[in-house]
């Protein structure tokens, strides 16, 4: 067993548990600040399969796209949006679309 899937039993088991993260490492004899820093890896420590996709629709600009204009806009429901250089890495924009806000 790997430690990072050691540590997602343990993130698991306490999610369920209804403990606070320290009575949980007290009973269990782990590291606080460990145990603290992968609750927080939520990409690294959720399943792939509870992963939900999210449909997204690509529409054209309305106007012509110049050599200097690399911009993506994601726009979210509710009306908010977010602009990003095209330079951006496909996986960085892959894992912030995976966070859960």
């Amino acid at each position: 067993m790997t430690k990072q899937s050691q540590w997602r039993r343990h993130v698991d088991a306490w999610r369920k548990s209804e403990l606070s993260q320290a009575k949980y490492c007290r009973m269990h004899g782990l590291n606080p600040k460990t145990f603290s820093t992968w609750t927080r890896r939520k990409i690294s420590i959720v399943p792939t399969a509870q992963i939900d996709l999210i449909p997204v629709e690509v529409t054209p600009s309305a106007a012509p796209i110049t050599a200097t204009e690399t911009t993506l806009v994601l726009r979210f429901t509710g009306g908010a949006q977010l602009e990003l250089s095209t330079a951006v890495s496909p996986r960085w924009l892959a894992e912030l679309l995976q966070c859960q806000l």
